[in-house]
Order: C-alpha cells, then structure tokens, then sequence
C-alpha cells in the first residue's frame, strides 16, 4: 500500500486513508494486490484525466486497472459541503469507489451509478465501525 498527497492543499491523513483502503480490500476479498492511492490537485486531476481519457474537465475519482487510484480532494470537500457531509466521510466513499472500480464496477451509465452507489453504501454500512475507529 502506497499513499501520497503530492501537490493537494487539502489536508487528508495519509495513514488513515491506507488504513481505510485495506479494510475495504479485505472486505472485496483482493488477495496479494498492490494498491497506490493518490491525492492530487484538481488542476493535477484535470491534467490526467485529459492524458488518459481524453476528458478535459476535473473528475472526483480516477482508477486505474493496475492499482493506482487517484482522489481529487478538493472535489470531494466541495461535494460534501454541498450535501452537508463531512469531508471525511466524503472521502472514504472516494476511497471505496475506486476499489470498486478496480473490482470491475462501472459508472458510465445511469444504471451502472445506481448500482455503483448501492455497493458503495453496502460497503460503507458493513464497515461503518471499523471505519469510525480508525477515523
């Protein structure tokens, strides 16, 4: 497991998020995988979402087949403070959707985001306390 938040002003607690991010694996069932997760800025984001996808916007989540995901944080604290959510809880479901991505999940449909957050609330649910101890 690798962390970073190499150019992201928002302070996310790299240790907890690797701690998030293998409570989650377990739960999937991943055996021997290498995960990278990655906080960027959003013009970072932008940048590679544009290299790789060819979408010149700013994204929340991207994940990539060999286990690097990356989380725009900033996304994510303007996402909450919108729904009234906490950042943090914000992010564990970033953290939760790109695992599922890399399980095979898709959201590129109407129909592929329902069920997408319906696992991601099913996960989030089934490790609700584990998550509220780490946090």
């Amino acid at each position: 497991m690798e962390v970073a938040n190499p150019s992201s002003s928002y302070a996310v607690r790299l240790k907890v998020a690797a701690k998030i991010a293998l409570l989650i694996l377990k739960k999937l069932r991943f055996r021997k995988t290498h995960l990278s997760l990655v906080f960027v800025s959003d013009s970072e984001m932008k940048r590679i979402n544009q290299a790789y996808l060819k979408h010149p916007w700013v994204t929340d989540v991207l994940a990539f087949p060999f286990g690097e995901i990356i989380i725009a944080p900033k996304q994510a604290y303007l996402y909450a403070k919108k729904h009234k959510l906490s950042f943090r809880e914000e992010l564990v479901r970033y953290i939760c959707h790109g695992i599922l991505h890399l399980r095979g999940y898709r959201d590129n449909t109407k129909k592929a985001q329902k069920l997408m957050r319906k696992k991601e609330d099913s996960l989030i649910r089934v490790i609700g306390r584990e998550i509220q101890r780490i946090i």
